[in-house]
């Protein structure tokens, strides 16, 4: 459908166009509401927020209660084929369209036409069910973004990561005495590495190789394809309770997580934060057969979690719900929170195998 000359068509013929008008609110912004639905009266309460804002009233395909229940007072000013005629007798600065654009895409066409020939701008209210889309310019073309997470909105992850950083680096100072032990235990009773490196999938799908202690022997990995029928967990995870391929000290490093400690060191390099899902070995990863289970890579993987506090169950999807349930609910405060939680379910060996 073209619009052209709609300005000069929707006008009556005794309203000249631009009638000069008398301001006596020089500072407000006049602006009119183009819808009266659900979506209208949401605007209405953005817009009552900015105290510069002064509404001339609201113009509709029909009229709908939704606003009106909200705001009686706002003037019901006639369908859309009074539009310019309005614009123009009320000395409108600023269309505001909140109407649903997928069913309503030909009004939205045809208020930004008559905006333009008037030369009053014309916004627009997107919905998308997400709090957290966003408009941004990628040189002369602007693009919608949705599904943003709020760990990665504004100063959030500057913050984030510097509250990794600082208290990793705190916390290994602090543990030192506990690391020289833990090396010289792994390192004094069974032969191989001190540290158990593996690859591990992490925020946006890229693999790192996450470092422990390592608590079995030196062939663990290649044992595990014998063990298979001991799995004591539910799922595509592999847990066997009383292990046989641990080391002498390797139940006591797990049973007080202290072959977690070194993954401080993936804390500060930025492969991982202190608290997140639990980054998954790639073989895992590899049978993940459900798509909303690949939200939990949208974060960095973490020491801690959600899963860790509440008693580490041994079923994957479990495992996976809570992970989803920390990316979807996600704070600053979340995380302080599960750190806090942390230390009783360390002392007290929740789920720890």
């Amino acid at each position: 459908m073209v619009y052209s000359s709609l300005a000069a068509e929707l006008l009556p013929k005794d309203v000249p166009a631009f009638v000069p008008q008398t301001r006596t609110d020089e500072i407000a912004v006049r602006t009119l509401i183009v819808g009266t639905g659900r979506w209208a009266a949401t605007v209405l309460a953005a817009l009552g927020k900015e105290g510069n804002r002064y509404l001339v009233g609201a113009v509709d395909v029909e009229r709908r209660p939704e606003l009106f229940e909200m705001a009686p007072e706002i003037p019901w000013l006639g369908d859309l084929t009074t539009l310019a005629a309005v614009a123009v007798r009320h000395a409108v600065d600023e269309i505001c369209v909140a109407l649903p654009l997928r069913s309503r895409f030909d009004e939205w066409l045809q208020v930004q036409a008559i905006g333009r020939e008037l030369g009053i701008p014309v916004s627009l209210r997107f919905d998308l069910g997400d709090d957290h889309a966003a408009i941004k310019w990628v040189s002369d073309a602007m693009l919608l973004v949705a599904n943003r997470h709020p760990a990665s909105l504004g100063l959030t992850p500057a913050i984030k990561r510097a509250f990794d950083i600082v208290v990793a680096a705190l916390a290994l100072v602090a543990v030192s005495p506990i690391l020289l032990a833990a090396a010289i235990a792994v390192k004094v009773t069974s032969p191989g590495p001190i540290f158990f490196r593996q690859p591990r999938v992490g925020r946006g799908r890229r693999v790192f190789g996450m470092v422990k202690f390592r608590t079995m022997v030196q062939d663990a990995e290649r044992l595990r394809h014998d063990l298979k029928d001991q799995n004591s967990a539910k799922g595509i995870i592999f847990k066997i309770v009383n292990d046989p391929r641990l080391t002498v000290v390797g139940p006591f490093l797990r049973r007080t997580s202290i072959d977690e400690l070194p993954q401080l060191w993936n804390v500060l390099r930025g492969d991982m934060s202190l608290v997140g899902p639990r980054p998954l070995p790639t073989w895992v990863y590899e049978q993940i057969d459900e798509p909303r289970f690949h939200r939990r890579f949208s974060v960095l993987p973490g020491m801690t979690g959600l899963w860790q506090v509440r008693g580490r169950p041994q079923e994957y999807w479990l495992m996976a719900e809570h992970d989803l349930r920390y990316v979807r609910e996600w704070s600053f405060w979340l995380d302080l929170k599960i750190l806090v939680l942390t230390i009783p379910a360390v002392m007290q060996r929740k789920g720890a195998v």
